[in-house]
This record gives C-alpha cells, structure tokens and sequence, in this order.
C-alpha cells in the first residue's frame, strides 16, 4: 500500500503529453520477485544557426522521461513520465508532457487485472489537460523467454480541457467514458536489441456534439546495448484522431535517438 500511495503523489505532481503511452516499456521478465527497475532518457539540443548577424534564431529543445516499476511476488506497480520543451529563440512552441500510473494485479497469470490513472498536457496543440482513470483485462497471446505479445482491453472515464488555437480565451471541457483496447509485442531480437511495440485504439461517443470519438495510437521502442546500465534508443510515436476537438493536426508523429540509464 506505501508503494501505491508513493507512486499516487509522484502522479499528481505530473501533467502530460497528447498521445497515449507505451506502457510496456517497464514490463521486465526475472526469475526473482519484489524487486524495482527503472530508466531515465535525456535529450538535448541547442544550436544557433542563422544568417543574420543583427537577428540571430537560437533553437533548444529539450526531452526527458522517467519511468519506474516495482514488481511483488503477486502484484506490479509502473510509473511513467515523460516532459518535452521545444523554444525558437526564446518563444516556445512545444510543451508537452504526461505521468501514468498502472498497476497489473496477478501479473504471472495469463489472464490478469489492470487498473491506471493519467494526466496530460499538450499546450502547442490547444491540449490544456486531460485527466483519466479506467481499468481492464489483460490477455497474454504468447510469453516465453524472447516474446510476449499481451491483448488489452479496458473501460475509462476521460475528462480533457481544449483552448482553439488562434483564440486561447476560448475553451472547451469533454468528459467521455471510453473504451481502451491495445496490442503489445516485447521482443529480445538478440543479446544487444530489445524491442517494445504497442498499439491502441480508444473510442467512446460524445453526447456534448453528439458524434463518436476515435483515438488510434502506436508507439516504436527499440534499444541497443552500449554498457550494462546505458541504452541507445530510437522511439517512433505516431497518432491519429479522425476528429478533433479543435482544429489541429489529425495525423501528429514524432521520431527520437537518444541515450538511456537504467537501474
């Protein structure tokens, strides 16, 4: 219970980013139990390019995730978060970011229960915050020493606050009871490459404008061994929303090399 508590506080200390998570990333096999892991990315980039001397364009952009699991002898616990900042010369035009909470009860068995918890943000795309909790069913298709493919399927209530993007005093607040389904693939190619895959689909209809939302979501993982505690990581995030609460991008995408610790 201290464990579930501890992990509830670091959750509220979070808001995150649009797109739905990868929350495979932390499910390791071992032979031992009641043990913790983690992982934390970091990526940074500044430069200052420009052909004017008199208006010179400074870019940063900054990315960082933190991820923790705590596994029992019956139950796991997995916090994940990740923040994103992207500025040219001095004026932001991404802020994203998000903290998932999930816990997997009787995770050695093939049919087991979940239960998860999420906050967002996403400001450059209108996504002032979206809150939601839900739980669900998880189905293991395959699970040996290389592989395990997982199906999920789940309910959740989802409350989000959207700003249009060429006018921030107009707002509007959704609250929706959906349905979460995903597919999983954790994959040992080989003693240095891991790969971790995962793809949702989440709908549910909203009365407010009486029309259905789609949610479609996938997420690349893969990681290659440099040392026994560093990783170098390329991520792939790609979602798609059929429509939007506001008029933006349906088809948003982003690809990502960086360097991870783990302990």
């Amino acid at each position: 219970m201290r464990i579930v508590l501890i992990s509830l506080l670091l959750l509220m200390s979070h808001a995150a980013f649009s797109q739905i998570l990868n929350i495979e990333r932390n499910r390791l096999k071992r032979d031992t139990t009641r043990y913790w892991t983690g992982q934390v990315d970091f990526n940074l980039l500044l430069h200052n390019r420009s052909a004017k001397v008199n208006e010179p364009v400074r870019y940063t952009s900054l990315s960082t995730n933190a991820d923790v699991a705590y596994t029992s002898v019956r139950h796991r616990y997995t916090l994940i978060n990740q923040l994103s900042y992207s500025a040219l010369t001095g004026n932001a035009f991404l802020r994203t970011g998000y903290s998932h909470f999930r816990t997997n009860f009787n995770w050695r068995q093939t049919l087991s229960e979940e239960l998860f918890a999420q906050a967002q943000y996403d400001i450059g795309r209108g996504l002032r915050e979206r809150f939601l909790a839900g739980g669900g069913l998880r189905y293991k298709l395959l699970d040996d020493e290389k592989a395990t493919l997982t199906f999920g399927v789940g309910l959740m209530y989802e409350q989000e606050r959207w700003t249009y993007p060429e006018d921030e005093e107009r707002d509007i607040t959704l609250r929706i009871p959906k349905n979460s389904n995903y597919l999983s693939l954790r994959w040992q190619i080989n003693e240095m490459v891991h790969l971790n895959t995962i793809m949702y689909y989440q709908h549910g209809y909203d009365k407010q404008f009486d029309t259905w939302r789609h949610r479609y979501s996938a997420d690349f993982n893969m990681a290659a061994t440099i040392s026994r505690r560093i990783r170098f990581t390329t991520t792939v995030n790609a979602s798609y929303d059929p429509r939007p609460v506001v008029p933006v991008v349906n088809w948003v995408y982003s690809l990502q090399n960086g360097i991870r610790f783990v302990f």
